[in-house]
């Protein structure tokens, strides 16, 4: 007993700083119309919320010039953070994409602006393409931050279709091997938008998946826990849209090949979209309290934006940099488990050199047995073991499981979220 629990204390340590390099948060942010000035007020409940979405790289919409990415930069954000090359919109500079992230774990790498017209005073807006490499996996991620043109209509409609259309001719000249999303302001209403169903469509190259997909309208009380916009009613005096959440207008998609075995995935269940409890349906996000984040960030949303910001988590390094697959080798081994964190299934990997008896052991904190996976003989190869918590059997937290043979012992953590 004495030596699991020293290997878990070790493991605690050792598996925080892996989780600290290896999984990132990207969050998305229309932070409505942030300009160079009169901004003090509003900075304050932006810090309250970016320390408590704990983002690592942090993608915002209508911000309006580079001396105001470098006053959010400043004033809102903390040491650790730096902001990617500013590219205003070619055509029509009213509201532009800004990217900030740790450089501790990303080292921000080029802007290329998606240009959705040359003309001067057309009202679609470029789309950013920021590209940025992990520090520890050297995998590159491509993200493309939008705004897509607002309001209802079949003219705009088709405005957000040509914008899309123009994106998706970028995107299908990326290898498929390429990891890419797209955050930002979609302004959509439906699940058979044009616009959505272009980027949505898995017959063309170059397409994005939704991780939380829903069908239909979006102005639905049924879908309540996806709505974006608005954080308030009634109207604010700083411009922004009244009525209550009802809208689902801000997205985080995701390219194909951050789904499966891969070098860098999408988390399953990550998708958040942060301070939506699900019970603010038309209305303000801070009206009688707020589950999902408390009262103090539900004020700070309902005063910083219309908008609430949109996250998702990604693995980067689970795997082997060099191949979709775990390192083989000669020896037994035991594998990170994946997806992890987890709900309500992951998949344990391991390999056995010789054959022989193999124990697989889910254990607490305490090091004590929760309960007994794999049990029995095994000829030398290859294994998967699909562990599923059914039915509420365990609470969600930290746990470890172990495997043992009759030369070797190996203990690794995982990380169970109802």
């Amino acid at each position: 007993m004495k030596r699991i629990l020293i290997v878990l204390l070790l493991l605690i340590s050792l598996n925080t700083l892996y989780f600290a390099q290896n999984n990132a948060r990207i969050m998305t942010y229309n932070i409505l119309n942030y300009t160079d000035y009169d901004n003090d007020y509003r900075n304050i409940y932006y810090k309250k919320i970016i320390e408590a979405a704990k983002p690592d790289i942090l993608v915002l919409q209508e911000i309006k010039t580079a001396n105001s990415v470098s006053q959010f930069l400043s004033k809102v954000l903390n040491s650790k953070y730096k902001a990617g090359t500013f590219i205003p919109n070619q055509a029509i500079n009213e509201t532009n994409n800004a990217i900030f992230y740790k450089d501790s774990l990303f080292t921000f790498l080029a802007n290329y602006p998606v240009v959705i017209t040359a003309d001067p005073g057309t009202t679609e807006r470029d789309i950013s393409e920021f590209k940025l490499v992990h520090n520890f996996s050297k995998d590159t991620i491509i993200i493309y931050s939008a705004h897509l043109k607002s309001s209802p209509g079949t003219t705009n409609e088709q405005r957000r279709l040509k914008e899309a259309t123009t994106l998706i001719a970028r995107t299908a000249t990326l290898s498929d091997k390429s990891y890419y999303i797209i955050v930002g302001d979609f302004n959509l209403y439906s699940s058979f938008e044009p616009a959505y169903l272009k980027l949505t469509d898995a017959e063309s190259k170059g397409y994005f998946i939704d991780p939380r997909p829903i069908y239909g309208v979006f102005n639905n009380s049924t879908y309540a826990a996806h709505h974006t916009q608005s954080t308030r009613w009634p109207s604010l005096p700083d411009g922004g849209s009244p009525r209550g959440l009802d809208d689902r207008f801000d997205f985080i998609l995701i390219s194909p090949s951050l789904q499966g075995n891969n070098r860098v995935r999408y988390i399953e269940g990550s998708y958040t979209v942060f301070g939506n409890d699900g019970e603010h349906f038309d209305r303000s996000i801070n009206d009688a309290g707020n589950a999902a984040v408390g009262q103090e960030i539900a004020d700070a949303l309902y005063y910083g934006s219309d908008h609430l910001p949109v996250f998702a988590d990604f693995d980067f390094g689970t795997f082997s940099n060099l191949s979709d697959e775990p390192i083989i080798s000669d020896k037994t081994e035991l594998y990170q488990n994946y997806p992890n964190p987890f709900n309500p299934s992951t998949t344990i990997s391991y390999r056995i050199s010789e054959a022989g008896n193999v124990k697989i052991k889910l254990l607490n904190v305490l090091g004590q047995e929760v309960k007994t996976l794999v049990n029995e003989y095994k000829p030398a190869g290859m294994y998967n073991y699909q562990l599923r918590m059914e039915n509420g059997e365990l609470p969600s937290g930290i746990y470890f499981y172990s495997l043992s043979s009759e030369k070797n012992y190996f203990v690794k953590k995982m990380i169970y979220l109802k």
